[in-house]
Formats: structure tokens, C-alpha cells, sequence
């Protein structure tokens, strides 16, 4: 059903349902075209199979109607326990004629499993079935897809293999095309074997530039292989120019003692380490503050330096906060956010680093979890999935995500140059609200967490354009992250949690004031009509303010549905329930330091989705 695919907790509800009755769950789903939204939760279902008769299940999966189908459950009940009741003659019957018409992916899933649940005589099978598949990885007339096809089969069906690793590496060479070197270094992320990272630090000085940051991210994977690299550094054999700028930090600030003293004693005989002291940092490159850039030079240095792990104006990755309204906050506190990065970090951007019992360290953002596993995206836009069984701990990092010593690998004109960018105000600049929202929309706001009807729920998080004017929405994260501003109001159980007011930088003249919003909870045609739902407050550069009242059925209308009111207008419909606009003229054209917004004395429970200035 593509709505409960559509809801995050009714998947997961549904999903764990299932787990509890598998066997015949997974029957069942052989009957269908399941959509590819719901093949992970298939999977997981498989993986969490506790069967007391899997016989049943191996008939239905032999007249299974879709192969997706198929497969997704034999990948989950490779790694599930084994069937409490042994397979019948009729069982054993069924899974051969499954696994003779199998295609190649599903036949060595089967006769994994099969190997696994015990079953006899399929030895000379499972043989000559991974013997084709490195017959095919070594292939170089094979087509690199069937090669690529072929390495994740190996590393998934021995994935603690030492011998398939190495063969795996020796594929990864300066005469392989770069796409099948890095493909197969991202099927070795999943493998196990321990000798995977010292051979890749013997190969990578041949390697080719688009492949060495994959094969040092597996080679920095591990104490034993990093230690390796490091040897290859201190006789000469290697350089550390070649690591990113993160990657040294990690290796400065490994868990492992003699790694780390031995890391920062290289980085500092090469520069490379950054200044411990950022303050001093800070205070060194307060000069740049005084000087006038080249916004053109600015967003070039941005795209160098920046763009791998943040959007401006729609350019960029989405690894750390969109930097699009940063020119609403002072110079010196971009410059803090820039060179100091770790002195403020906002929650959902904070770096989690995974100990894995195979020796391997992740470091990266926690893009996900589940109860039996969790997702990290790391500093390069890749993402790790990890099962909760293979780590040994997972700990929020000290540190943000994004390194320090920026200053080292950029020019002092090119800090000029960003300065100038990051700082320079065009005719919108929307303010961000991650760091000033108050709750998150996808759950209830006003009653309960679980009200459905409570929910404001766009169906993307992208910038959205209404009447002309760019707003950027806060992407919720499907529930961990706060997006919206709600105020405090008497009505309800939320809402009186919420604060009486917020404060969003300006620090700008502006024209308008545009915001997305203009509804609320126990608003119009509820409430008393024409009561201050809330007040927007500028306050002036000069220590002037100026109130301008949001009144509800004027300004505010109720959220639950379409309802019109004359000083606000429509703007987006979701699911049924109602966002509307309205714009606000300063009375001054001077520089507006801040913008607050205090709840007015009325019972409604004002709601703020996204604010954009608009300059002179």
C-alpha cells in the first residue's frame, strides 16, 4: 500500500508486524509485485526469520510471481537463524527445482543457504558456482557490470575470505578503468577480511588519482593497515598530500594511541596538522574581516573547498547544513563557523564514530537506524551500512564532521574571497531555522506526537517558491530533526512545552519580510477573531524596535484544512491540511539586527515554516 509505504512509522510498524509471523508473511509476498520501496523491509523480515518449518516458505519461493521478490528474501534468510525443524523430502524437492530455475544472482544465494540449513550434496554446486564468479571477476573481456555483479556475489558469499579479498585487490590496478576499481573497492567495504587495507597501502602510490580516495578510505579503515601507511610515509614511499584534509584529522585523533602519536608527529614535519589552538586561528584571521573580496572568486573557492559537504544556492552536497542564508549572521561568526567548526555543532550534524569488531573505525553522520542496524554517512557522501551485530561501540564524536584547518589548504586572498560570498546578500536571503525551530512537523504538534491529523508534511523538503520568493524549508530527517517554529499557547498538551518566543538573526535593511506560515493551531474560524496571535518584533541596529501584530482570522488561519482570511494567502496544500504566506513591510530602511517572534496573549498555537528577507 503506497500510503503506509509513504509513512516512516506505519512501515516500520508494519514491517515488525510481519517479523513476528514470517514464515507465512514471506509466503505470502510471493504472490506479489512488491514495489522496490518495500524490498528492504522484505529483507529485513527475512534476516529476523525465526522458522520452525521453512518448507512451505521454499515452495512458495519456487513459484514466487517477481525474482526482486525473491532474491530480497534469500539475501535476508542468509543471515537468519537456521529452520528448527529439518527440510522434508518434499522441502528438499522444492529447493532444487528453485535453484534450478534460478538466475546466477539467486542460485549462489540459494545454495548458501542451503549450505547453511544443512542440506546435503550440494557441494560440487556451490563449487563450481563461485568458481565462475571469479572466472568472470578476472574476465577482462567480461562486461564490467558482470565483473561489478560479480565482486559483491563474492564478498556477500565470503565475506570473511582472506584468498577472495586478495583476488578481489589484485583486480584494482592503474590498467583497470577507474569505475570497476572503485565499484570493487565498495563491494571490499563489506568484506571482513583483515588483509584487505595492507595490500591496498602496498598498491597505492600506482593507483590513479579518481581511485585513490576509496582505496585510502579502506586502507585508513583498520589500525593494522593504517599503521602500514603510515610505515610507507616515514620511509618515503608515500606522501601525506595525498589525504584529504579529514582524513588526517581522523588519523591525528585515532583511538589508537600509536597511531595518533605517530600521525601528528608526521602532519606537523609536514605542516599539515592543524593549529590546535583555533582560537588564536580565530583571532590570526580576524584581518581578513576589513577586506573587500570577489564574490566570483568566493563561489569558486566555495566549489573547491566547500561544495563536497554543503549547498549554496542549490550547488553542492548535503552532508552539512545548507549555507544558502548564512549572510544573515555576522562576518566574525561565519569566520568562527568556518575555521572552528567544532566549537558549535547543531545535533543533526554531529559525527558518530563506529569501532567495528573487525577492526574497521567509521566516522560520519548517523543517517539512520533500526534496531538491528545503523546507516553513517561519512565526510565523502558514502554511506556505511553496519549491523549492530558487528560493532563493538558507536559514541558521538567530540568534533564536528568537518575538519579543521581550513586555513592551511587555502590561499589568504581565496579566505577574502569566501568571506565575501558566504556574506554577500542578494535580493532574497532566506534565514535558516534548523538551529532556532522548535519542533519537528512530521509528528503531532498540538494534542499528541501520534495525531496524524497534526502533522505539516510537505511532500519534499526542497526550496519551494511562492509568489516569487524563494523560502528554504528544514528537512525534518524523517523525525530527528526540528523544523518548524510552533509558539506556546494554553490550548492543547504540545503547545505549552513551546517557548513564548524566538529570536532569528537579520543583520540587514530589509524591503519585506516574507514568511511561510500564517497558521495555527485553535485558529480561524475558531478562537476569538481578530485576537494577536503573534508579534513579529524588528529591533533596529540603533536599539529601536517596531511590533507588527499577526491576528487571528486577519492574518492567521487555522492549519487543518483550506481556510481563507484576508490578510494571508493560500500557498501550499499538504495532505489536506493548509500553509499560507504573508509579507511585512518595515516601517524603517535601516539595518534590522534581529527578528523576533513573541506569541501574542490570544489561545492560539501559532506556526512558522520558513522565513525569507527580502533587500533593498
Amino acid at each position: 500500500d503506497p500510503a503506509v509505504l509513504g509513512d516512516t512509522t506505519l512501515k516500520d510498524a508494519a514491517t515488525i508486524a510481519a517479523a513476528v509471523n514470517a514464515g507465512s508473511t514471506l509466503a505470502a509476498l510471493c504472490k506479489f509485485d512488491v514495489p522496490q520501496a518495500a524490498m528492504a523491509s522484505v529483507e529485513l523480515i527475512a534476516r529476523n526469520a525465526k522458522l520452525t518449518d521453512a518448507n512451505g516458505l521454499l515452495a512458495a519461493l519456487s513459484e514466487a510471481k517477481s525474482e526482486a521478490v525473491a532474491t530480497s528474501i534469500l539475501r535476508g534468510l542468509a543471515s537468519a537463524s537456521k529452520p528448527s525443524q529439518a527440510l522434508t523430502a518434499d522441502g528438499e524437492k522444492a529447493l532444487a527445482k528453485l535453484i534450478s530455475k534460478s538466475s546466477a544472482t539467486s542460485r549462489i544465494r540459494l545454495l548458501q543457504l542451503a549450505s547453511t540449513w544443512g542440506v546435503k550434496g550440494l557441494d560440487a554446486q556451490l563449487g563450481e558456482l563461485t568458481k565462475d564468479l571469479f572466472v568472470t571477476l578476472a574476465d577482462e573481456k567480461a562486461s564490467e557490470s558482470n565483473r561489478l555483479d560479480a565482486a559483491k556475489q563474492i564478498v556477500e558469499f565470503q565475506p570473511n575470505s582472506e584468498e577472495a579479498a586478495g583476488k578481489l585487490v589484485a583486480v584494482v590496478t592503474p590498467k583497470a578503468s577507474p569505475s570497476l576499481s572503485n565499484g570493487i573497492l565498495d563491494a571490499l567495504t563489506a568484506s571482513k577480511a583483515k588483509s584487505i587495507g595492507a595490500a591496498l597501502a602496498a598498491k597505492i602510490k600506482e593507483l590513479p588519482t579518481s581511485v585513490k580516495p576509496n582505496a585510502l578510505r579502506l586502507v585508513l579503515a583498520r589500525a593494522d593497515s593504517a599503521k602500514a601507511f603510515l610505515d610507507a610515509v616515514e620511509k618515503g614511499e608515500l606522501r601525506f598530500d595525498i589525504l584529504q584534509l579529514d582524513q588526517k584529522t581522523a588519523l591525528a585523533t585515532h583511538p589508537n594511541k600509536e597511531i595518533a602519536e605517530r600521525s601528528k608527529k608526521l602532519l606537523a614535519m609536514g605542516g599539515g596538522l592543524p593549529d590546535a589552538n583555533r582560537q588564536k586561528v580565530i583571532e590570526d584571521l580576524k584581518s581578513v574581516l576589513a577586506k573587500t573580496g570577489d564574490v566570483g572568486n568566493g563561489k569558486k573557492a566555495f566549489t573547491q573547498h566547500c561544495a563536497k559537504c554543503h549547498k549554496h544556492s542549490g550547488d553542492g552536497n548535503t552532508i552539512g547544513p545548507d549555507l544558502t542564508g548564512f549572510a544573515v549572521h555576522p562576518k566574525e561568526e561565519i569566520l568562527i563557523h568556518v575555521f572552528d567548526p567544532s566549537r558549535s555543532v547543531e545535533g543533526n550534524f554531529k559525527a558518530y564514530k563506529a569501532s567495528l569488531l573487525d577492526g574497521r573505525i567509521i566516522t560520519g553522520l548517523l543517517a539512520s537506524e533500526t534496531r538491528t542496524s545503523v546507516e553513517i554517512l561519512d565526510a565523502e557522501n558514502k554511506r556505511h551500512a553496519i549491523s549492530r551485530e558487528d560493532i563493538e561501540t558507536l559514541a558521538e564524536d567530540k568534533k564536528s564532521l568537518m575538519p579543521e584547518g581550513f586555513e592551511k589548504t587555502m590561499k589568504p586572498e581565496e579566505i577574502v574571497d569566501l568571506m565575501e560570498f558566504l556574506t554577500q546578500k542578494g535580493k532574497y536571503v532566506p534565514i535558516p531555522l534548523d538551529k532556532y525551530a522548535t519542533i519537528v512537523s512530521t509528528k503531532g504538534m498540538f494534542n499528541s506526537v501520534d495525531g496524524e491529523a497534526e502533522r505539516l508534511i510537505f511532500r519534499d523538503w526542497k526550496p519551494k517558491m511562492f509568489k516569487d520568493v524563494p523560502f528554504y524549508l528544514v528537512d525534518p530527517n524523517g523525525d530527528k530533526q526540528k523544523n518548524v517554529i510552533l509558539l506556546n499557547s494554553t490550548s492543547g498538551n504540545i503547545p505549552k512545552t513551546m517557548p513564548k518566543s524566538v529570536t532569528l538573526p537579520c543583520n540587514t535593511a530589509a524591503k519585506a519580510i516574507h514568511i511561510l506560515g500564517g497558521i495555527g493551531g485553535w485558529a480561524s474560524p475558531y478562537g476569538d477573531q481578530g485576537s494577536v496571535s503573534m508579534i513579529v518584533r524588528f529591533k533596529y541596529d540603533d536599539g529601536k524596535e517596531e511590533d507588527h501584530e499577526l491576528k487571528n482570522g486577519i492574518h492567521i488561519a487555522d492549519y487543518i484544512r483550506r481556510v481563507n482570511v484576508p490578510r494571508s494567502e493560500f500557498a501550499f496544500a499538504l495532505r489536506g491540511q493548509q500553509v499560507r504566506y504573508l509579507a511585512i513591510t518595515p516601517k524603517e530602511k535601516k539595518t534590522i539586527k534581529s527578528i523576533e517572534l513573541v506569541k501574542g496573549p490570544d489561545a492560539t498555537a501559532p506556526v512558522v515554516m520558513a522565513v525569507t528577507i527580502e533587500t533593498p
